[in-house]
């Protein structure tokens, strides 16, 4: 068998959604006013810097004594020849979903003894 190699996709909340994110008070409330800046960087300084491809950060506006910001990084990866955008999708999930997900009771199985 011939190695196949690897795609990661890594992703995480872009400037819009983090903006958003501030209704569901997984980022300083405050942030939701700067949505105005998110498509004009001229005068911006905070955002997300994809570096051309090679690399991904993060520049966030000022943290404040008592702040809540959460901001997931997902990692998701496929056979390189996979040309779906699989992958892409898997890493877009806000906190909230995320969370929801680890935390959910797993489904019981019809074929369990206690499956009711």
């Amino acid at each position: 068998m011939e190695d196949e190699t690897t795609r990661l996709t890594v992703g995480g909340r872009d400037e819009e959604a983090i903006c958003g994110a501030a209704d569901a008070g997984e980022v300083p409330r405050r942030w939701a006013a700067l949505i105005d800046e998110v498509h004009n960087h001229s005068f911006s300084t905070w955002g997300v810097d994809y570096d051309h491809y090679h690399g991904m950060s993060w520049t966030l506006p000022p943290l404040e004594a008592g702040d809540h910001c959460e901001l997931p990084v997902v990692a998701a990866w496929a056979p390189a020849t996979d040309e779906s955008a699989n992958t892409w999708y898997a890493v877009m999930p806000s906190p909230t979903v995320l969370l929801r997900q680890v935390t959910a009771e797993p489904a019981k199985r019809a074929d369990t003894p206690d499956a009711g």
